[in-house]
């Protein structure tokens, strides 16, 4: 019943829609935990009329640990007393926050996650990635498939200085950002479903809408897995500009 709770809670913070969909982007998001709570979040924070902060995030571990600093970390994202409109300000607090949490329960309490700003008239992107795998950019134009940007080290190991990139996204562009469960799905041969898989699923479903190619992409990881246990929480958020 505690676990059953538990879940019912955590899935309570997870949004329910993606506030970005405006006349300039539309957005899904789906999220499939291992078990009954897991570590994996992502968030849409919107932060004046027309910027949002898209979040999404890996909490190290799995099981009541993981979601409880999973909590914590979307509680100290939404606070309102900091600038949530620059990522580097916001990964440095939050940094130091894991690092003075760990030192106080003498453990890593470590996290991989990407935090941007999206202004949507302009559709100028700033970006801090603490060793998430890396969005991919998807043009419609020409599908191509391209990664965005660099990372840093995980949150929550030591302090260091986050670097942030910019990207202003072009009408007809795809961004895609997700977990390592995704990848990292394994079938009963041990095989990976790997990135060349969740490329194959973004170039085939390409001119689908976000929530189509969400749905295809779970679907898929599914599949492949077969008969295999789910190994790791799975998310996906994808976003389009118009």
């Amino acid at each position: 019943m505690d676990l059953k709770l538990a879940a019912e809670l955590q899935a309570a913070l997870l949004p329910d829609g993606c506030p970005i969909e405006c006349k300039h982007h539309v957005a899904a998001a789906r999220n499939r935990m291992c078990g009954w709570v897991g570590g994996d979040f992502y968030d849409f924070i919107p932060l004046n009329r027309d910027q949002s902060a898209i979040v999404v995030g890996d909490v190290a571990g799995h099981g009541v640990r993981a979601a409880l600093l999973m909590a914590q970390i979307k509680g100290f994202l939404q606070s309102d007393t900091l600038d949530r409109s620059r990522p580097i300000r916001i990964i440095t607090a939050l940094n130091d926050m894991l690092c003075r949490l760990g030192d106080k329960t003498d453990s890593v309490m470590s996290c991989s996650m990407i935090y941007m700003v999206f202004d949507a008239p302009s559709g100028m992107c700033l970006m801090c990635n603490c060793g998430h795998p890396r969005p991919l950019l998807y043009k419609s134009d020409d599908r191509a498939l391209s990664h965005l940007g660099g990372h840093d080290i995980l949150l929550g190991v030591e302090p260091f200085e986050p670097t942030e990139i910019c990207h202003t996204f072009m009408p007809g562009e795809r961004l895609v950002l997700y977990t390592d469960g995704i990848c990292e799905a394994a079938n009963g041969r041990h095989e990976l479903f790997g990135e060349s898989g969740l490329r194959q699923v973004l170039r085939d479903r390409g001119d689908a809408p976000p929530a189509q190619c969400a749905d295809a992409v779970m679907q898929a990881v599914a599949d492949f897995r077969g008969g295999a246990a789910q190994a790791d929480d799975e998310t996906i958020v994808i976003i389009d500009r118009l």
